[in-house]
């Protein structure tokens, strides 16, 4: 059998799932995540890739000795179809199990999009502002999960089961978030930033407000996280504290300002 998830922290049960990105399509390479830190919490996802992701996110979930009854939260990082397109198709399997109603969590900013089913214009390449129309993926009624809109503002943190924090970085969407497992140090980057190569990290060219999307990247860099989990491109299993961060100082490469990706920091190469 395929091997469909790639054990990222056996302690805490992190893995990694590769799904579609989009139009059935596996090329540019999509990441859900499955958290498990203890079976009193059940299984936390985070993101859902593209639509026709749903199944793969479950046979990992069955391949690594669980049941998708056993998801009790998926927490999105932002509407974008290629995060939210499997988010149907998994709930449906995982209820078809046995499973109960399940937390869909997502930032206020964003539960919009998911709520109303229209998409928005996003805006690819900060020089050439191309305009492409967008959906979010389906959101399940109400009698099928309990949407939870995150709030930066608010003092409860709805994520603490799975000891997961959540971070807003608006930029990208209006709502755009990460989420920090804080004892394993890992952060789940989203679109936040995104490892180019093997070695540089930066930001995506698709965005709703740049220069909001370049702070809240820098605000990331930051972080004294020892694990950077982003839901595109690459990724790396080996510690990435913040003494092997180097900024990005110099000219922009050329291949950087033909694809519109900002590169910010370097790590060495892996270990």
């Amino acid at each position: 059998m395929k091997k469909t998830a790639d054990l990222l922290n056996s302690q805490y049960g992190i893995r990694s799932v590769k799904g579609k990105w989009l139009y059935g399509m596996s090329f540019f390479p999509t990441r859900a995540f499955i958290l498990n830190p203890a079976p009193c919490s059940g299984i936390l996802v985070i993101d859902t890739c593209g639509p026709g992701s749903g199944r793969i996110i479950a046979d990992a979930i069955r391949d690594a000795g669980m049941s998708p009854a056993d998801i009790t939260g998926i927490a999105l990082t932002h509407w974008h179809r290629d995060h939210t397109g499997g988010l149907g198709e998994l709930i449906s399997i995982a209820q078809s199990e046995g499973c109960g109603k399940i937390k869909v969590f997502i930032h206020k900013s964003d539960s919009g999009f998911l709520k109303n089913g229209r998409g928005a214009f996003l805006r690819i390449h900060p020089l050439l502002k191309i305009p492409l129309y967008h959906r979010p993926g389906r959101l399940p009624g109400p009698e099928k999960i309990e949407l939870v809109e995150l709030d930066q503002n608010s003092a409860d943190n709805p994520l603490k089961q799975w000891g997961v924090e959540f971070l807003h970085l608006p930029g990208h969407t209006p709502g755009n978030s990460s989420f920090y497992h804080s004892e394993s140090g890992s952060l789940f980057s989203g679109c936040g930033l995104t490892l180019f190569g093997k070695s540089t990290a930066g930001i995506v060219p698709v965005f709703y407000n740049r220069s909001m999307q370049i702070e809240s990247a820098k605000r990331l860099m930051d972080l004294d996280f020892n694990y950077l989990y982003p839901a595109h491109i690459n990724l790396r299993k080996d510690p990435l504290p913040r003494e092997k961060r180097i900024p990005f100082t110099g000219k922009i490469p050329p291949v950087d300002r033909i694809t519109g990706t900002l590169p910010l920091f370097r790590y060495g190469r892996p270990e």
